[in-house]
């Protein structure tokens, strides 16, 4: 990894960041076969990152509607002292998607994936214990386990762990193309309904710096504004960045502490992105971030950087490259009921795309910025609008595979349109309006657009979910 390049330009962009605060006073994917050059590489994303509640320095600070929930909900810390204790949530929801795919699918819109069909997203089980101290002067501990089952599992696998190397299950049933529904293609076949775990690890709080914690196992993600836990967003659906653009989770170790009042960093070491054994020779990537506050306005830059497993070519080789990204989350409060927040991501991919003409690898990029707009109409409603920009500049990251030598990298715009409703604390719903739009396309392939089989470049979807918090 070129840890020099990436450390000066990660110091320029938060000075600016700092300069800017003081004028103002974050996949397991399948492998499909590329016949023409002679490689595989992931065809949709598996990948998707978490705000979490506890420890929150090791998380972008973003504002979330669900945090008027966390009083009651499985969220919250549990009381010091106490064993594993079971809670959790079950989400289900229901998209219509206007083209009408033949194959029932949506994507590359997820997690809702499935056209005109009830899906259970997630049955999602936390088993947590906890000794965590009120202050930052004691040694103290707590740990958890998360567990999800449900459609949205094949979005936070790892490999290593429910999956193999090559991306065959290892928790999961394989399904038969000839009788089941499925995820990917006929010749690599993934379970609709599956069984994963999103996080294991264990947090040691010390008084180290003034309170220092660690956190060393399984865990969500630093990268990013959207979460896997759906209480920790306002829309059902994803953006493209999230889905495609973004690891879901990682295996390591990472510290946390506050050096000011209002000052977060965080940096630790990790075996790169959904992975649960370490892919790449045994290089270790490199994560982390800062966080601040100053009134209103909230501020967090976070990144991930090294060696990464790409896929494996015709051959059974690996494909292994230096894999970089960075997000900056800002959020304001504008007033008591109106919120506002902003996502930048920037990526790149050393061997993640195929040239057409020689057949060989090179450098991808990829970037967009997406805005968060929410409104708070009463205690029990609010309403948010989320709007969108990804740019896929080297079709390395929504349409790569097969269609890495025919698509040229392409433009993805989404509005999106919802309410949240929560009834009391155990009842949420969250129903929702999406268009999608994209210009990349492939003429030799009768490929007219991403959306609806391949065959528009754009969609129109509506969706309605429900969350049940136990």
């Amino acid at each position: 990894m070129n840890l020099r390049r990436f450390t000066s330009g990660f110091v320029a962009v938060v000075f600016s960041l700092l300069m800017t605060v003081d004028g103002f006073s974050q996949s397991n994917a399948f492998h499909l076969s590329d016949s023409e050059n002679g490689i595989t590489a992931p065809l949709d994303s598996g990948t998707a990152v978490s705000v979490e509640t506890a420890s929150h320095t090791l998380y972008p600070i973003s504002y979330k509607l669900g945090d008027k929930l966390k009083a009651s909900s499985l969220l919250q810390k549990k009381e010091r002292g106490a064993t594993f204790t079971p809670s959790g949530w079950m989400n289900t929801g229901y998209t219509w998607n206007g083209a009408r795919p033949a194959s029932g699918r949506n994507g590359p819109i997820g997690f809702n994936d499935q056209h005109g069909r009830i899906q259970l997203n997630q049955f999602y089980l936390v088993l947590e214990a906890s000794q965590q101290e009120d202050d930052n002067e004691s040694w103290s501990w707590d740990a958890r386990v998360d567990l999800l089952f449900g459609t949205d599992h094949d979005y936070t696998v790892a490999s290593g762990l429910e999956v193999r190397e090559d991306g065959s299950q290892r928790w999961n049933k394989t399904p038969n193309p000839a009788t089941d529904n499925y995820r990917g293609t006929p010749g690599a076949p993934r379970p609709f309904y599956g069984l994963s775990m999103p996080q294991l690890y264990a947090d040691l709080h010390t008084p180290l710096l003034a309170g220092m914690d660690i956190r060393m196992g399984h865990f969500y993600t630093n990268v990013g504004y959207e979460s896997v836990m759906p209480l920790e967003n306002f829309f059902y659906t994803h953006t493209m960045a999230r889905i495609h653009g973004q690891p879901m989770t990682h295996t390591g170790m990472i510290a946390s502490t506050k050096l000011f009042d209002t000052l977060d960093v965080s940096l630790g070491f990790t075996r790169g992105w959904d992975n649960w054994e370490d892919d790449s020779a045994g290089d270790l990537s490199i994560t982390g971030g800062i966080g601040f506050e100053i009134e209103d306005n909230s501020f967090s830059v976070n990144f991930h950087t090294g060696d990464d497993f790409h896929g494996i070519d015709n051959n059974g080789n690996q494909i292994i490259g230096n894999v970089t990204i960075v997000t900056l989350n800002y959020t304001r409060n504008v007033t008591d009921k109106l919120k506002y927040a902003l996502s930048a991501d920037v990526g790149h991919g050393d061997g993640m795309a195929a040239n057409t003409l020689t057949a060989s690898l090179h450098g991808a990029r990829w970037y967009g910025i997406t805005n968060y707009l929410t409104y708070d109409i009463g205690e029990k409603l609010s309403t948010g609008l989320r709007v969108e920009w990804f740019r896929d500049q080297d079709n390395s990251r929504v349409m790569p595979g097969a269609f890495s030598s025919h698509v040229d990298g392409g433009n993805y715009v989404n509005v999106t349109m919802g309410l949240n409703y929560r009834h009391n604390d155990r009842w949420t719903f969250r129903p929702e309006a999406r268009w999608d739009w994209s210009d990349t396309k492939s003429n030799d392939l009768s490929v007219p657009g991403a959306f609806g089989d391949f065959q528009q470049n754009d969609t129109f979807t509506l969706s309605l979910d429900a969350i049940f918090t136990f």
